[in-house]
C-alpha cells in the first residue's frame, strides 16, 4: 500500500503498474507546479492496492467557478488518523487518490486563486468530488468590463465555454446554435463562444421570458443539447461538458416553469435534530456566514446524492440564484431573492444533510446548476454578499424558506402564508394570482412585483416576508443581518417632483434635491436626466461630476444644467463600504419653467411717453400677450419665458 507521509508529495494514480524510483520526495516551494514534480520524480502514475480497513478511493476535480476550465491545484490532506498528505491533480485538474477512513479536511491551492477549505467522511465507499475555485482575476472575456461593452438593449448576449469531459481541454471549432432562432457560431482556440438573440418584451410582473434549445455540434455530429432554456435580456453565461463517443440531452427547463403539483413539494422541511455546526464569530451576537458550502448532486432524494461539488459561499449563490429567480427581474427583486438563497444555504451548512454533503441541488432542496449564470444575478449576489436572515434570537441560522406564487394558498386572496406556522401575511401585490408553490416564506413573484408596482427596496421585501415588516409570529420570525460589505438601498426621494410625468413644476433652474436617510449611509449620489422626446438622457451624476458621495440629505442643483421649458426626472443611490447600490427603480418627475418679466417704454419722435398705446408679445406659437402703455408711455410683460423667441408690436 502506498504510504502518506507528512510533508510528503501523493501523485495522482489510475491504471496498472508498479511504482518507480523517486515516488515520495519533499515539495520546496508552495507554487512549485505539478509539471515540474512529475518531471523530477521519473513516477509512474499507478493504483495502490485497495485496503478496506483503512483506506478508500477518492477521485477529485478542480475548475474555475467562472470559466469551467480544469485546473491543476494541489490539495493538503488531513486527518487524525494519519499522516498529513501533500497531493497534486495532473495536467486535466483530476486525482485519483487513497485517503484514510474518518474526517479529512482539504484545502485545495492553485497558482491564480483562492484557496477552498472544506471536509469529506471517508469510509469504503468511492467518492467523486468536484472543487470549484474562484479566480483571483477572470479572464479577459469574462471580466464585469468586458461582459457589460456587450450587452445590447433588446437582446440576450449568450457566450460560454466547452470543454470535452473526459480530458478537459477547451473544444474549438465547433458549431454551437440555437435551435429555434437559428442564430449560431463557432467557439474559437479556447472553447469560447458568443452570439446575441433578439429578446422579445414581456411583462415583467406576469410573464416569463421566452425559450430554445442550446445545441453544440462537433465534426458534424451533435454532441449536447440543453433544452428549454430562459432567455431573459441581458448576458448570459453557459459552461458546456461533452462526452465523445455520445450525445448528451439536458432538460434545462427553469423552476418556474414546473407544474403547480411538482413546486408544491420542493424545499422539504429539514429532518435533523443534531445540534447545529459550529462556526468560529468575529462579530459577537451575530451569525457567522460561513465560507464555503458542500453540494450534492445526481440526487434520487434529498439524502442519496452520489457526487459532491464543493463551492465558496457566493459562487454557488451566484451560480443558482438564475436557476431559482428570473435574470431579467427588477435587482431588488434579485438581491432579495440573493439574501434568501444564501440564508437557506447557510441554515444547510448549519446543519448538513449528510456527512458529505450540506445541501442537495435540487428542487427537494433549492436548484443549483454551475452550468448556467447571467450577469444581473451575479451582480445581485456581488451587491449582497455576506448578509443573510437570522432567527429572533440573532445567534443562529434561519430556514429561509421561499416558493413561487404563495398567494391564496392556505390564506385568502392577496395574503401569503399557509395559515399554520408561516401566518397568513397581506400581499395585495399578487391579488387574482393563482397558487402555485408550497406556500411558506418569501413569494418569489411577490419581491418582483413589490419592486415593479411599488418600487420596493430589497430590504424592504425581505423584511416583509420574513418578520411582517417588524410584526414576527411564528416561523415569519426571521431578521435581516445586513452586512456592510452589502449596497445599501436608495433613498426616499422628497422634493422636487413627483412619480408621474410630467411632473410637478419647478420655477427655478436651480433647485434643491432633498431626500430620507439610510441607516449605514456614507453618502449618496444624485442622477438627474432630461427628456428628448423618446427616453431620457443623464445630465447630472455627482459621482463623475464631483467626485464623492453627497453628504446630508440635500443639494442644490449647480447652474446652467437645467433649462427652462424642458421636463426631467431624477433617482438616487446609497454608498457605504461596498459602493454605490442600485437607484431608486421609482423617480420623481419634474418639469422647469422659469419666467422674467420684460418692460419699456413708448416714445414719440421727439422723446415723449406715448400713453395708452396697445403693445403686443407674440410667442413662436402665436401665443400674443398684451399690454397698455401708462400715461408715460411704460408697459409690463410678467410671466416671459426665457429662451424663447417673441415677436414685439405697437
Amino acid at each position: 500500500m502506498l504510504t502518506l507521509a507528512a510533508g510528503s508529495v501523493v501523485l495522482p494514480f489510475s491504471g496498472g503498474g508498479n511504482v518507480a524510483s523517486g515516488g515520495l520526495f519533499a515539495v520546496n516551494s508552495f507554487s512549485e507546479s505539478w509539471e515540474n514534480v512529475f518531471a523530477q520524480s521519473n513516477l509512474q502514475r499507478v493504483e495502490s492496492d485497495k485496503s478496506a480497513e483503512t483506506a478508500a478511493n477518492v477521485k477529485i476535480t478542480i475548475r474555475d467557478s467562472v470559466t469551467g476550465k480544469r485546473i491543476s491545484a494541489r490539495v493538503m490532506a488531513a486527518n487524525e488518523n494519519a499522516p498529513a498528505a501533500e497531493l497534486w491533480t495532473d495536467t486535466s485538474g483530476r486525482g485519483n487518490y487513497r485517503l484514510a477512513e474518518g474526517r479529512n479536511d482539504l484545502e485545495i491551492a492553485a497558482a491564480g486563486y483562492f484557496a477552498v477549505r472544506t471536509y469529506f467522511e471517508i469510509d469504503d465507499s468511492p467518492l467523486d468530488i468536484t472543487l470549484w475555485l474562484d479566480p483571483q482575476l477572470p479572464s479577459k472575456e469574462m471580466t464585469a468590463e468586458a461582459i457589460q461593452s456587450k450587452q445590447r438593449d433588446g437582446m440576450t448576449f449568450i457566450h460560454g465555454h466547452i470543454f470535452d469531459d473526459k480530458n478537459g481541454k477547451a473544444l474549438p471549432h465547433a458549431r454551437v446554435y440555437l435551435a429555434k432562432s437559428g442564430t449560431e457560431t463557432i467557439t474559437d482556440q479556447n472553447g469560447y463562444f458568443k452570439m446575441y438573440v433578439p429578446t422579445p418584451p414581456v411583462n415583467p410582473v406576469g410573464d416569463l421570458p421566452g425559450t430554445d434549445d442550446l445545441v453544440v455540434e462537433s465534426r458534424g455530429e451533435m454532441v449536447y443539447r440543453r433544452t428549454n432554456i430562459l432567455l431573459p435580456e441581458g448576458a448570459m453565461h453557459f459552461i458546456v461538458d461533452i462526452k465523445r463517443g455520445g450525445s448528451v440531452t439536458i432538460d434545462g427547463t427553469h423552476k418556474l416553469r414546473l407544474s403547480p403539483d411538482e413546486l408544491k413539494n420542493t424545499q422539504t422541511t429539514p429532518e435533523s435534530t443534531k445540534p447545529p455546526i459550529k462556526f468560529d464569530s468575529a462579530q459577537p451576537g451575530a451569525v457567522t456566514v460561513p465560507a464555503n458550502i458542500r453540494v450534492g448532486s445526481n440526487c434520487p432524494t434529498r439524502s442519496t446524492c452520489s457526487t459532491f461539488q464543493t463551492y465558496s459561499l457566493d459562487t454557488y449563490v451566484r451560480l443558482g440564484l438564475d436557476d431559482e429567480w428570473i435574470a431579467s427581474w427588477n435587482a431588488n427583486s434579485l438581491k432579495a431573492g440573493a439574501i434568501a438563497f444564501r440564508s437557506y444555504a447557510v441554515y444547510h451548512i448549519y446543519h448538513p444533510l449528510t456527512a458529505n454533503y450540506d445541501i442537495c441541488n435540487t428542487t427537494s432542496c433549492q436548484v443549483m446548476n454551475p452550468a448556467t449564470s447571467h450577469v444581473n444575478t451575479d451582480n445581485a449576489t456581488a451587491q449582497t454578499t455576506g448578509s443573510i436572515v437570522v432567527d429572533s434570537t440573532r445567534n443562529n441560522s434561519f430556514f429561509a424558506e421561499y416558493s413561487a406564487e404563495n398567494n391564496n394558498g392556505g390564506c385568502t386572496d392577496g395574503f401569503t402564508g399557509n395559515n399554520a406556522l408561516w401566518p397568513c401575511l397581506s400581499d395585495p401585490v399578487d391579488t387574482g394570482q393563482t397558487f402555485f408553490g408550497h406556500g411558506r416564506g418569501m413569494c418569489q413573484w411577490g419581491s418582483q412585483r413589490w419592486s415593479i408596482n411599488q418600487g420596493k427596496d430589497f430590504v424592504w421585501i425581505v423584511n416583509h416576508y420574513y418578520n411582517a415588516s417588524g410584526n414576527p409570529s411564528l416561523n415569519r420570525s426571521g431578521f435581516l443581518q445586513l452586512s456592510p460589505n452589502t449596497a445599501l438601498p436608495p433613498p426616499t426621494l422628497t422634493a422636487p417632483g413627483v412619480a408621474t410625468a410630467p411632473g410637478a413644476t419647478v420655477s427655478s433652474a436651480t433647485p434643491t434635491f432633498t431626500w430620507e436617510p439610510v441607516s449605514g449611509s456614507d453618502g449618496y449620489s444624485l442622477y438627474v436626466s432630461k427628456f428628448n422626446g423618446s427616453t431620457y438622457d443623464v445630465v447630472f451624476n455627482s459621482e463623475t461630476a464631483i467626485g464623492q458621495p453627497l453628504t446630508g440629505t440635500a443639494y442644490t442643483l449647480p447652474a446652467g444644467i437645467l433649462q427652462s421649458n424642458n421636463q426631467y426626472r431624477w433617482n438616487m443611490s446609497s454608498h457605504n463600504l461596498a459602493g454605490y447600490g442600485t437607484p431608486n427603480f421609482f423617480r420623481s418627475y419634474f418639469n422647469v419653467s422659469l419666467s422674467a418679466t420684460v418692460s419699456g417704454r413708448v416714445t414719440t419722435p421727439d422723446g415723449l411717453g406715448l400713453r395708452n398705446a396697445t403693445v403686443v408679445l407674440t410667442d413662436s406659437q402665436g401665443v400674443r400677450q398684451v399690454a397698455t402703455t401708462s400715461s408715460f408711455g411704460y408697459y409690463t410683460f410678467n410671466g416671459v419665458r426665457p429662451g424663447e423667441t417673441y415677436v414685439a408690436g405697437v
